[in-house]
């Protein structure tokens, strides 16, 4: 039996407990009304694992009467194990789970379903003591570039948070929402709303998540910054004036604060955003600001130094959040280049540390520390961006490295990271896999290995007793034998200098018979596989394949168009192309607005048309 993340203590005991057709789910006369809300929605989901697993309805009672048999209790007393601990005990007569609080129960209630979804309706007798390790722990999601996700879609992943004891979600917006006085910017992404935020963030709290408030406010505001209403407050001049680049967006747009209309218009939506979450907390970002004086600000760069005019503004933006009553987060990058400022951050402020290496060192975390920033998130990722299918492989060295550098070094919090860059070409199914590594290694400091986590999450997610699974996702993603960014860049090179760059020199062209040898392995694995797994489990190895052809089509495109085959083979790759497309695109819509889908169609019908060029 597996359990993920997994307890802090754990001890098995003889026999078992039978949860019977007329069990009963006993809310204990300790939970009083300060939490009774949150006991009642942990009911409701142990509720329906029962209905899901076994196939039978349990009532949920405050008072237990004589013929009541099979009982879980649920109960608020002192275990010394913190806000979001428990005690889990599975005995012959009855199960019960003890907390602090309701939180600690909403966390027992999901360590007991993975055991009932594991189990059935035998349950091992045992005793669970359980509590975290890092604070906070938790995941920011890319909602600005790529895919706006739907309302429905964002309150399935705080369910997956939730089910995994992840404690909070940011959402990245650079233009996404629909701002006041804004409606130049956010024309044409399909924006989130005020009426959404605020109900997402009313479902989070339910589910002890803290929906923090993600907005980029200095750097990354190509959107913004190519506006006729505020091209002006741009730091290079004409930076609007190019041709759209799913690259170049993401180097350039950084703010002129030499102009004080740029602070203006950043804090005023700072305000209006703000308003809407009941967090603590605010995310202002202000990462990768290329461009600081590199143009309009370069005076003031060079009377005061770049990296100080970054602090500067930096603070200031900070207090407008302190103004609205809630505590400033930053990514540190930029400061991690001038540690001698690091001494100066604005006070209470949270730095985010970001690194997305396969391999990690402590060296940034070593830096931080050692120059006294008291309050410090390790943030990795879960390796989606500039792929077709997320690198589980990767995403498992990145996270569990960060984590062993978090837990040594006793940071504050965790956020695992997915970023849209290049239009958010992989479904978010597949991050699921990353957020599960790092729910697991956040919450204690036990390190699996790859294979012991792939197993487990096979087990636990998606039901699959040979453990296999995850191995198999796994491998179809390093089947990808050419990056989506690689495409990307030769589209957009070619496009501003036809006789620039050669396919050859851009793209990876490098085994593709062995790739695609260990895609058709891999799908028929996949394909044995849907009859031993759950409905909803067979979805998501459907969203794998799909996403497995694509990068298989793409990647023959690039070997056709190597080797100029000319003719029907050409024109008939084209084809494939395009009703591959078909179905990406409705599979798109089925999480996420329309917003940026156009832009990777405009992506896959350029190659499309290459080959029907030869």
């Amino acid at each position: 039996m597996y359990l993920l993340p997994q307890p802090m203590k754990l001890e098995k005991e003889q026999g078992t407990f039978a949860l019977q057709l007329h069990s009963v789910i006993l809310i204990d006369h300790s939970v009083g009304a300060d939490c009774l809300a949150q006991v009642r929605l942990a009911a409701n989901f142990l509720q329906q694992e029962i209905r899901e697993s076994l196939g039978w309805e349990v009532t949920t009672v405050r008072s237990l009467h004589e013929v009541d048999a099979g009982r879980i209790r649920l109960c608020i007393g002192e275990t010394g194990l913190g806000e979001e601990g428990y005690l889990l005990q599975i005995l012959g007569e009855e199960v019960t789970i003890t907390a602090d609080s309701g939180v600690g129960i909403l966390y027992g209630v999901q360590t007991l379903r993975q055991i009932i979804w594991q189990q059935g309706a035998f349950l091992p007798c045992l005793k669970i003591e359980d509590a975290p390790k890092i604070g906070r722990r938790g995941l920011s999601l890319d909602v600005t570039r790529g895919r706006v996700p739907t309302l429905a879609e964002l309150k399935r992943r705080a369910d997956e948070l939730c089910f995994y004891k992840m404690n909070e979600l940011q959402l990245y917006v650079e233009h996404s929402f629909l701002f006041r006085n804004f409606s130049e910017v956010w024309r044409g992404s399909d924006p989130l709303t005020a009426e959404e935020i605020l109900e997402l963030d009313a479902y989070c709290k339910e589910r002890n998540i803290d929906l923090v408030p993600s907005l980029a406010s200095f750097g990354h505001l190509y959107e913004v910054l190519v506006t006729k209403s505020f091209g002006h407050l741009c730091e290079l001049e004409g930076a609007g004036s190019e041709p759209f680049s799913l690259i170049d967006r993401m180097a350039h747009h950084t703010v002129d604060v030499s102009n004080e209309e740029s602070f203006r218009m950043v804090a005023e939506r700072i305000r209006e955003y703000s308003e809407l979450f009941t967090s603590g907390y605010f995310n202002i970002c202000a990462d990768e600001t290329f461009d600081l004086c590199a143009g309009k600000s370069k005076a003031l760069g060079e009377e005061k130094g770049v990296k100080r005019v970054y602090l500067d503004f930096l603070k200031r933006l900070c207090g407008v959040v302190k103004e609205c009553g809630k505590t400033p987060m930053f990514w540190g990058d930029v400061l991690l280049e001038a540690p001698e400022l690091l001494s100066e951050m604005p006070e209470d402020a949270i730095l985010l540390n970001w690194e997305y290496a396969p391999e990690v060192t402590e060296t940034k975390t070593k830096i931080l520390t050692e120059a006294g920033v008291p309050k410090l998130y390790a943030c990795p990722g879960v390796q989606s961006w500039n792929h077709v299918i997320n690198r589980h492989s990767d995403a498992y060295r990145n996270i569990s490295g960060m984590c062993r550098v978090a837990h040594k070094y006793k940071v504050r919090g965790l956020l695992v990271t997915e970023w849209g860059d290049l239009g958010h070409m992989a479904h978010p199914a597949f991050s699921t896999v990353g957020v599960i590594y790092g729910a697991a290694f956040s919450w204690n400091d036990q390190e699996l290995t790859e294979e012991e986590i792939n197993a487990a999450i096979s087990a636990v997610e998606y039901g699959d007793a040979s453990g296999r699974v995850v191995n198999y996702f796994r491998d179809l993603a390093d089947a990808e034998s050419i990056r989506f960014w690689n495409l990307v860049h030769y589209k957009e090179t070619r496009e501003k200098a036809p006789e620039a760059e050669r396919l050859e020199s851009v793209l990876e062209q490098e085994h593709f018979e062995a790739k695609t040898e260990l895609f058709r392995e891999t799908s028929r694995k996949l394909y044995e596989l849907l009859p031993r797994v759950s409905e909803r489990t067979r979805s998501v190895i459907a969203v794998y394949l799909l996403h497995g052809e694509g990068a298989q089509l793409l990647a023959e495109t690039v070997k056709t168009l190597l080797g100029k085959t000319r003719g029907g083979r050409a024109f008939g790759l084209a084809a494939r192309l395009e009703y591959w497309l078909y179905d990406y695109k409705k599979l798109w819509r089925s999480t996420a607005r329309e917003s940026e889908l156009g832009r990777l169609q405009e992506v896959i019908f350029w190659y499309a048309d290459r080959l029907r060029e030869l």
